[in-house]
């Protein structure tokens, strides 16, 4: 990758002093995975090339994301007006000079809605029956189609869910999750 890829590429610098210290004094390998944009089908091509090894029973996994990122820096100011859900009729708009906030719900009350919105859906749930790892592909795609979400790590995650499907499909493996979003402060 060329260096200004590099130093906006952030996340293994962000996670390999956590890794090694979760590890500390064991012997690991680590092998780094960027994933680029990506749609849906190449997200679940690779999934299932890493099917195998996610399947494995000594591999953990480190997927990142920081969520939405808004603003026009980032040509996203995707705004719900109301907090969720959206009352019949009323729509989600970009906001700009001329289009501003409602006094009722400020911008990071929206901005909190679109990442627990995209949260909720890639839940796994844990009644019966479970929702398969496809499906929840499938409900994330089409969030960020409607929502035009900036998710950093979306398509990580994208692939991430390729190869749960792949693993619940062709593996008959039982997917386990612990989802750290219990951190997450607005």
């Amino acid at each position: 990758m060329d260096i200004s890829t590099d130093e906006d590429e952030h996340s293994i610098e962000m996670h390999l002093p956590y890794v090694r210290k979760a590890f500390e004094g064991l012997d690991i390998k680590i092998v780094p995975v960027m994933v680029g944009a990506l749609p849906k089908a190449r997200e679940q091509h690779f999934g299932k090339i890493l099917a195998p090894f996610f399947a494995r029973d000594d591999t953990f996994v480190v997927i990142s994301s920081d969520f939405c990122h808004w603003g026009q820096r980032f040509t996203y100011t995707y705004y719900y007006p109301t907090p969720l859900p959206l009352a019949p009729g009323l729509q989600p708009k970009q906001l700009s000079s001329s289009v501003a906030p409602s006094e009722d719900h400020p911008i990071h009350k929206s901005i909190k809605d679109l990442d627990f919105e995209a949260l909720e859906i890639l839940r796994f749930p844990s009644g019966l029956p479970p929702t398969p790892a496809s499906d929840i592909h499938t409900n994330f795609n089409m969030y960020l189609r409607r929502t035009k979400n900036t998710i950093c790590g979306r398509h990580p995650i994208g692939v991430f869910l390729g190869a749960l499907a792949e693993m619940e499909a062709e593996h008959d493996k039982t997917v386990t999750l612990k989802w750290t979003s219990g951190y997450v402060v607005y």
